[in-house]
């Protein structure tokens, strides 16, 4: 079975401006959303996400 593991980039795209923030989000936000499907093209999106993926128990 082959695995593929998806890049901050796969999530956020090339915008500086989101890959940056990416840097700063917690651990476990990171994780979720590399592990999912989802895709993210606004900062407002990736900000939403990162404070509920975040504080998941």
């Amino acid at each position: 079975m082959e695995q593929y593991y998806r890049l901050p980039q796969d999530v956020v795209g090339h915008d500086a401006a989101l890959l940056s923030f990416w840097d700063r989000m917690p651990a476990k936000a990171q994780l979720r959303l590399l592990e999912s499907g989802i895709t993210v093209s606004t900062l407002g999106e990736l900000k939403l996400l990162a404070e509920e993926f975040g504080r998941e128990e």
